[in-house]
């Protein structure tokens, strides 16, 4: 295991597009979208690894009210969403940072409440 082709990428959150806090680093493979549990109004990010880029990319303001967020860096898009199956296996970013893969995803049908479960990883280098 080790970092292999994965890449990470810088990632704050504002409510007015002025005020940035960080909501963490998310680490993917190459051209693959990023799942963030987050219902704030813009998001942006910028590349630490492999290069790392000290431009922030300009940010994207929410579609709408859903409490998770599909970002796809290099396409600078973003789409709220509820999760289906064609989004298992994918890295969801949670607040204060950690990144785990989305083994399963489920909500009402009203959107009051919703369920997912999330594998994390790790490895020493050395």
């Amino acid at each position: 295991m080790g970092l292999g082709n994965e890449e990470c990428w810088a990632v704050e959150t504002s409510r007015d597009g002025e005020k940035w806090r960080s909501l963490g680093k998310a680490w993917k493979s190459p051209g693959e979208p990023v799942l963030m549990h987050v219902s704030v109004r813009f998001v942006r990010y910028r590349q630490l690894v492999p290069a790392e880029n000290s431009e922030w990319s300009e940010p994207l303001e929410s579609e709408g009210d859903l409490p998770m967020t599909m970002v796809r860096m290099e396409d600078r898009a973003r789409q709220d969403l509820w999760p289906r199956d064609e989004h298992l296996g994918l890295p969801m970013l949670l607040p204060g940072g950690e990144t785990g893969r989305l083994q399963a995803f489920e909500h009402a049908s009203d959107g009051s409440s919703w369920r997912y479960t999330l594998e994390f990883r790790g490895a020493r280098e050395g």
